[in-house]
């Protein structure tokens, strides 16, 4: 770890250790040999900063300790209680086989002191993130498991998953709860969170190396328009495809759960619509799971806005056109490596604009004719519209993202390559977002 990303770190160990007790298990010495703080000393603020004027002999993970740090029955047991809160997800962990196969996970989990460690302070730093790693830990193995995946990939996948976003605790306290709105350098630092993760997995003895490799991956995409290594499919693992989809379920999650139990209708429709990113085993696998939960029991009382609806049409129209006119100038640019990745994003975004219907005035002017007293068929049309609207935002900005790098990257002409950073600063999806 770099010094930022040790000193985020420590600064995380020193608030645990206001709940629960950080405690050296052998002597701190920096690289001269120096002794900073001996073996049993309490991590408290005042001895974090010593620590941080140092270059340390060892990483400060492989040093200290947490008092009731979590084990592998204190886990099982979380597991299936966050299960419970979710229909369909308790849907598919409530068997037998499931069980067996998630304590073999857990066990598994328990030899490694410093995941125990890691998690621990996950779960009291960055609970939403905590939460998520639950989640992909548990929809994961469920995968897994329909794909007749061996033990040994099963625990692979169940670890990523619980890991995968761990790299958020070295990054600044301020990235980790920000939810939109982030600036160009704030997206290149939450880009990095898997090259983190993998380094802290990387200090794990025994570890299997694979689980690093997963998590590193689980931002990349079929068609090489991931990050951060920018790969394609035949150099990604199936555990890492896993806890992608995952990743992207729990993601949406966060987004409609206020619909109840009608939540894992809409997931499922957001997933339909990434079909084409994901291997199809896994794709196809997830989707099976899906149909295995209980439909639901109430008709759809909550729906959106019809109005914020066709506001947040009418912007996305906007923002697409932009970014539209933007690829076309740097196709141009057909030597930079870059490109490729721009053409298939921007080919993916234009099919789901198309399919979305938000280019069509007709489909504004039948969100303009609905009463306030519509059926529940027309309530669950305007939650498909808002879940396309959800997921056409997501490839913006996923597109945008690209295209910085892409405009990063040019050489030639100056004034050109400032105008083109110019127009992709017209892809405003701040209000886009929250509309």
């Amino acid at each position: 770890m770099n010094d930022s990303e040790q000193k985020n770190y420590c600064a995380n160990l020193v608030e645990v250790n206001k709940k629960q007790d950080v405690i050296t298990n052998q002597a701190i010495y920096n690289q001269q040999g120096v002794l900073l703080l001996s073996e049993g000393a309490r991590l408290d603020e005042k001895r974090s900063q010593v620590l941080l004027q140092h270059k340390l002999m060892k990483p400060l993970e492989q040093c200290v300790g947490i008092a009731n740090s979590m084990d592998a029955r204190t886990l099982f047991d979380y597991l299936n209680k966050f299960a419970k809160t979710l229909p369909g997800l308790y849907a598919v962990t409530n068997d037998d086989g499931y069980q067996k196969t998630l304590r073999l996970a857990c066990l598994f989990y328990d030899k490694f002191p410093l995941l125990r460690q890691n998690l621990t302070v996950l779960a009291l730093r960055a609970r939403h993130i905590y939460f998520q790693g639950v989640f992909s830990a548990l929809a994961g193995v469920a995968i897994a498991r329909k794909l007749n995946l061996s033990l040994p990939d099963i625990q692979s996948t169940f670890i990523a998953g619980l890991f995968h976003d761990v790299g958020f605790l070295y990054l600044e306290s301020h990235l980790v709860q920000k939810s939109h709105g982030f600036s160009a350098d704030e997206w290149k630092a939450l880009q990095a969170h898997p090259l983190i993760a993998q380094r802290f997995l990387a200090m794990v003895p025994g570890l299997p190396k694979e689980i690093g490799t997963a998590i590193i991956d689980h931002h990349e995409r079929l068609d090489g328009t991931g990050y951060p290594r920018h790969i394609f499919g035949d150099k990604i693992s199936i555990v890492s495809q896993i806890i992608a989809a995952t990743d992207n379920i729990i993601f949406n999650h966060s987004r409609y759960k206020d619909f109840g139990e009608h939540a894992h209708s809409m997931l499922l429709a957001a997933l339909k619509l990434s079909d084409n990113i994901y291997f199809e085993s896994v794709y196809n696998a997830a989707a099976i799971l899906f149909k295995e939960a209980p439909p639901p029991t109430a008709s759809l009382i909550q729906f959106p806005s019809i109005d914020l609806l066709i506001a947040r049409q009418k912007k996305l129209r906007v923002q697409f056109q932009i970014a539209k006119d933007l690829a076309q100038q740097l196709f141009n640019y057909s030597n930079n490596l870059l490109i490729h990745s721009v053409a298939v994003v921007m080919g993916r975004l234009a099919i789901s604009v198309v399919r979305s219907g938000i280019l069509h005035p007709e489909q504004e002017d039948w969100l303009t004719t609905i009463s306030s007293n519509n059926s529940n068929s027309e309530s669950w049309s305007l939650v498909e519209i808002s879940v396309m609207q959800d997921q056409i935002y997501d490839q913006l900005v996923h597109l945008k993202n690209l295209m910085e790098r892409l405009i990063e990257s040019l050489t030639g002409d100056p004034l050109q390559i400032e105008q083109l950073a110019c127009t992709l600063q017209e892809i405003d999806l701040n209000d886009t977002a929250l509309v």
